[in-house]
Order: C-alpha cells, then sequence, then structure tokens
C-alpha cells in the first residue's frame, strides 16, 4: 500500500509479490499445518488487490481514488474480525494444544484491530476533508496523509521491537513438547504454564539406568524438587527440550549431574506415567557405567550405588519414585542386570554402541 502511494502500483506488485513467495515456502518447510490456511488467506488478500488493480479510475471519484487501497483494506481487516471465531477453530483444529499458535492468532488480530482503527480514522479524515473543502485543501490532505503514514510506520516498527523483545526472552526460557499417546509431538508449552496449568499435558522425558555387575546406581531427588521431593530416582531423568534430541538430553543430563563426558545408552522400552503435574511419555534406556566420580550437589542431594537386595527390600517402604518402580521391573525382565560387568568388554557394549548410532541417524 505504501509503495503503491510513493511508487506506483506497478512497483507495489514487484515488491509484493516476491514478499508471498517467500512466505509460502517458509510456511510450506516451518508451519505446514498452517499452509492451507496461508493460501487461502493470501488467495483472497491477492483476489483483492487484483480487483483493485484492474479497477477502472473512472469509477471512484478522482479525489477519492487515492484512498481506494485503503477502503478495500478495511473491508478485508473488517471481514477478518467479523469471522475471527472460525478463523481461529479452523487453524487451531490443526494445531490441537499447540499454545504457541494461539498466541500468535492473538498477535495477529491485535495488529489487525489497531491497523483497524489506524485506517479507520485516516479514511474519514481524509473523506471529510475532501467533503468540507477545507481551505488551501492540497496541502491539508497532504498533512492528513504524512501524519497517517507517520503514524502506520511508528506502529509498525514499534511492534516490531516489541515482538523480538518478546521473542528474545521466550527463547531465555525453557520450553516443553506436548506428545500424544505415541509419542508424536503436537505442540509446546513453556515449563512453568504446564506445571501450573490445571490441564495435564504429556511431556517426554528421558530415563537412563546406570548398571554393573548386579548393581543399580540411583539419585536421591532434592527436597525442593516439584516431583517426587526427596526419593531415590533412575539416575538421569530430565524432560526433553523443544528441538532436542533423546541423545542431546541424555549427554547433556550426564554432564551437568555426574560430569559425564561419553555415554552410550542402550534403549529399553517406553512407558507412559502420571504425576500430580503432568503426564511423562518416558523413554527408558540402560547404560554401563561404573566409573562414577562424584554427582552434583546443588541437584541431587545423594546418589551412590545400589543391589538388588538393598533396593527389593526396600521396594514398598516409600522411599522410590513410581517411575523406578516401572523401571526397575522392567530392568529386571531384560536379565541384564545379571550379565552385565563394566570392566569387561561385555555384549551390552556392542549393542549400546549400535543403539547410539541408530538414535544419532534418527
Amino acid at each position: 500500500m505504501i509503495v503503491d502511494d510513493f511508487m506506483g502500483l506497478h512497483m507495489a506488485w514487484i515488491a509484493s509479490l516476491p514478499v508471498t513467495f517467500v512466505l509460502a515456502v517458509y510456511v510450506y518447510f516451518v508451519y505446514r499445518r498452517i499452509l492451507e490456511w496461508f493460501l487461502f488467506s493470501t488467495a483472497i488478500y491477492l483476489t483483492v488487490a487484483l480487483l483493485a488493480t484492474i479497477l477502472p479510475d473512472n469509477t471512484i471519484t478522482p479525489d477519492f481514488n487515492s484512498v481506494r487501497v485503503e477502503f478495500i483494506l478495511l473491508a478485508v481487516f473488517a471481514f477478518s474480525l467479523l469471522f475471527r471465531t472460525r478463523i481461529s477453530a479452523f487453524i487451531n483444529s490443526r494445531n490441537k494444544k499447540m499454545l504457541s499458535m494461539v498466541n500468535n492468532l492473538n498477535e495477529l488480530f491485535r495488529m489487525i484491530w489497531i491497523l483497524a482503527v489506524i485506517i479507520f480514522l485516516f479514511t474519514h479524515i481524509y473523506s471529510i476533508a475532501l467533503i468540507l473543502k477545507l481551505p488551501n485543501l492540497e496541502n491539508s490532505l497532504g498533512f492528513i496523509y504524512s501524519v497517517y503514514v507517520s503514524v502506520l510506520l511508528f506502529v509498525l516498527f514499534y511492534e516490531m521491537i516489541r515482538v523480538t523483545i518478546v521473542r528474545v526472552r521466550l527463547l531465555k526460557e525453557e520450553w516443553w513438547p506436548i506428545v500424544n499417546e505415541q509419542g508424536k509431538t503436537i505442540g509446546s508449552i513453556q515449563h512453568h504454564n504446564s506445571l501450573n496449568s490445571h490441564v495435564k499435558y504429556m511431556h517426554p522425558i528421558v530415563r537412563v539406568m546406570l548398571i554393573d555387575n548386579n548393581r543399580v546406581y540411583l539419585q536421591k531427588r532434592s527436597e525442593t524438587d516439584l516431583v517426587f521431593p526427596g526419593l531415590w530416582d533412575t539416575a538421569i531423568s530430565n524432560h526433553i527440550k523443544v528441538s532436542e534430541t533423546l541423545e542431546h538430553c541424555i549427554k547433556r543430563t550426564a554432564e551437568e549431574r555426574y560430569s559425564m563426558r561419553a555415554i552410550k545408552p542402550l534403549f529399553l522400552s517406553n512407558y507412559i506415567h502420571e504425576t500430580d503435574f503432568e503426564y511423562h511419555y518416558a523413554f527408558l534406556f540402560v547404560a554401563c557405567y561404573a566409573d562414577l566420580q562424584d554427582y552434583n550437589k546443588k541437584l541431587i542431594d545423594h546418589a551412590k550405588w545400589w543391589t538388588v537386595n538393598q533396593i527389593e527390600e526396600n521396594l514398598e517402604e516409600g522411599i522410590f519414585t513410581e517411575n523406578f518402580k516401572t523401571e526397575f521391573d522392567l530392568l529386571k525382565r531384560s536379565g541384564l542386570l545379571e550379565s552385565v560387568q563394566c570392566e569387561c568388554e561385555c555384549s551390552l557394549r556392542d549393542l549400546v554402541a549400535d543403539s547410539s548410532d541408530k538414535i544419532s541417524q534418527n
């Protein structure tokens, strides 16, 4: 619209079409679930713009011809706001529980409201000036248009800066994926919002049991932990962050808590577990690791090796997490506890290496 006013309609089309094409490619590769909506809305905008282009100049009073694009755009905005509920329902149906998309939609309609108000005020003030034929009309219209463009550019730049600041802050926060019962990612949410929500979301977590010669290495969770405070748990456990792989999450957690530089886990099983705040979609791994020197005392109250007999004797004493009880049963049934000694080149190490390679490839 602004390019049309300053450089003409031909240059406006030259500026608009490449931007539309780039956005279409971006949506296709990054937000494919809203591709249908993007193509539909873009088709409407381009159709309206095309009609405005081919509309003969003599169909509109010459004095009002300079603001016809604004009137058409105002009509499009009014249409969008009128059908806001249906538009939001359409997009949300393809992005269930994706709160970031809900926020994006709210930002979209917020900007439409702001721009609609600015354009509404400009077109009506401009029209009133024409109808009343103010003294020195040409200079008055020029002044009105200059104020309009200045306000429009100020709002656009202000919103760009504001959104950029918000996005930078969001990048510093920890976001968790939301998955369905098949483990497929269907959305994401900031982790504090998830834990404080009345809705229980399902998040993927990694769990790695460290074993050696009929022993299991366990951590005692901190008393300040929100989930299972003060209970003994599997040595390596953490939420997977948005865009993080299983392998990276395991390596990050192992290094943060035990200063492990290299760990090769073997995938054992996955399961779903409900806590007071969320559902866990757990990916359970086993690793052969005997050389444990120390642990991060800021994150873990205590950690030590437990024999199978010690665990079984205390299994019903209320000192272990429910997750660990499930995993200990899976571990016993796997037969790995009795057969693995980390000081030897055992078969688990070969299986671990093969599994690690497959995870990296995936």
